[in-house]
């Protein structure tokens, strides 16, 4: 039988210069006995290739300073900027894995947005059953039932979470009372244009392109590198609540006061830097806090380097003289709007070619959002902190609502419920508006009509788009940091006549 030709020699044998036979190994070639003027020869050899290696790689080296190709001057630029690449300058311990806290917390607390999503729709859940409801808000019929939304007293729905708490942290949990029907995008599409085209409110998700900007705008490292760098419309408040008011009018009402919010100039990394600071506090996250004082550092920089420039005209605006103690006290609202007209250059066009499903030109992508795309009053888009309540209003318009980062609890109302809702009339800088706090339990004696609305609730994550028909009341409380844009569409006039008994009439200009 023949040798394995792979087997190994024998331990402890030595390897033989001599030439033998392989008598045994039908394929098996003779070794060549090496002599000792063979082995200097081969010697010589080796050392000859070395040097005329070495004189190939220095000829390539001198050419390549003058004349290389393209693709050497690619090389040699890459190989340059790696040498000369540092990382950014961090003022705080690094871990073990070498990432920082910071970035360890922007990447798991808010930059991760799968486990976010998990953790929010489990923390909050709806209170009623199929069978207590009538419908499977995840599996809705096919057309609208009659009585759909289901909806409760507000003041069982206040009393069951009280606005001004957004603490809820896993394990806990919120029983909601949602009526509103949540459909899937890829599966329920039909359907969710039915709701629409009925002027019935719904949730629609997992709608790619919603997803894909959800996921761009999550990573404030992302924005910072986008969004405009000077200061843009911002609301403040000494308190989380945000009353819209229209002060051209406040001279046509006698002994009107001002709200307590009023409008400057802020920059997005400074609202950043408060925003995060107000999550720093709830979540008691010392490394989100680390990367507050990292951005205020940079900010107070650029402050006193006078980097800041700021093109609003807008004559809302007033000037900030709060000082640092004061303004870590205070609620911020940013703002900023794209205009289609403008969507050539700029923040305008950064704004619908990040968001294609608002973009009325892409209909393929826009088309179950736009009821009427020429009547598109462009994308608003507000960016909230915690703890944020903007009080109860309807809009003479269509509206959908995207939530592009973080939570919003919206509280929804029938228009049949204007005259219980205790409105501002027309005329007032705060007409179309709720006239007092509704988490002021108090005041809810003070306007029995209140104790008998119904509404509904839910809590609408990122990547979620929530339909709102004309004229629909919501109520809007900032479960965390996070961003909404929404986009108008024309007008329904289902329910215009029960608006029309509380005074308000689409056709007037003072709306």
């Amino acid at each position: 039988m023949a040798e394995n030709l792979f087997q190994r020699r024998p331990k402890g044998s030595a390897p033989s210069m001599t030439v033998r036979k392989t008598t045994n190994r039908p394929y098996g070639r003779r070794k060549r006995q090496v002599s000792s003027p063979d082995r200097a020869v081969f010697f010589a050899m080796i050392v000859l290739a070395a040097i005329l290696v070495s004189l190939g790689l220095l000829m390539c080296h001198l050419l390549g300073k003058g004349g290389g190709t393209n693709a050497d001057a690619t090389n040699q630029d890459r190989f340059s900027k790696m040498k000369m690449w540092k990382p950014r300058p961090v003022r705080r311990v690094r871990g073990g894995d070498g990432l920082g806290a910071t970035e360890k917390a922007l990447e798991t607390s808010i930059i991760d947005k799968e486990s976010g999503r998990h953790n929010s729709h489990s923390m909050y859940r709806s209170k009623f059953e199929e069978s207590e409801l009538g419908y499977d808000i995840y599996n809705c019929p096919d057309t609208p039932l009659d009585a759909y939304p289901r909806a409760w007293k507000a003041t069982d729905v206040l009393e069951n979470w009280d606005p001004n708490d957004t603490t809820t942290l896993p394990p806990a949990h919120r029983d909601v009372y949602q009526g509103l029907c949540i459909f899937d995008y890829q599966k329920q599409y039909d359907i969710a244009r039915a709701y629409r085209d009925a002027e019935k409110p719904f949730i629609i998700r997992n709608d790619p392109n919603v997803m894909a900007a959800s996921k761009r705008w999550s990573d404030p490292h992302y924005l910072l590198k986008h969004l405009p760098d000077g200061k843009v419309y911002t609301e403040r408040s000494p308190t989380n609540h945000f009353m819209f008011y229209n002060a051209k009018l406040g001279g046509h009402v006698k002994h009107w006061k001002q709200p307590a919010n009023d409008a400057i100039g802020m920059t997005y990394r400074e609202w950043l830097e408060r925003a995060l600071e107000r999550e720093a506090a709830t979540l008691k996250s010392p490394e989100i806090l680390a990367q507050v004082k990292e951005l205020r550092m940079e900010r107070i920089d650029e402050e006193k380097g006078g980097r800041l420039y700021s093109s609003l005209d807008d004559d809302e605006i007033v000037q900030d003289n709060d000082t640092e103690v004061e303004k870590r006290s205070k609620f911020y609202y940013l703002r900023i709007n794209g205009w289609v007209e403008d969507a050539e250059d700029g923040t305008d066009k950064f704004i619908f070619d990040e968001l294609p499903f608002f973009d009325p030109r892409k209909k393929e992508d826009s088309d179950l959002y736009f009821v009427d795309p020429a009547a598109q009053r462009g994308v608003n888009c507000r960016f909230g902190m915690r703890g944020i309540v903007a009080e109860n209003h309807f809009d003479l318009s269509r509206n959908m609502l995207a939530v592009l980062e973080g939570q919003r609890r919206i509280v929804v109302g029938h228009p049949s419920q204007c005259k219980k809702m205790a409105l501002y009339p027309r005329e007032h800088p705060s007409g179309r508006h709720s006239s007092f706090d509704w988490s002021y339990t108090s005041e809810w004696d003070v306007h029995p009509a209140f104790k008998e609305a119904l509404v509904s609730e839910v809590v609408i994550d990122a990547g979620d788009v929530l339909y709102l028909p004309t004229s629909w009341f919501h109520y809007i409380v900032n479960l965390s940091k996070n961003i909404q844009c929404n986009i108008r569409s024309g007008i329904g006039y289902e329910n215009l006549h029960f608006t029309k008994e509380c005074g308000f009439d689409p056709s007037s200009k003072q709306q």
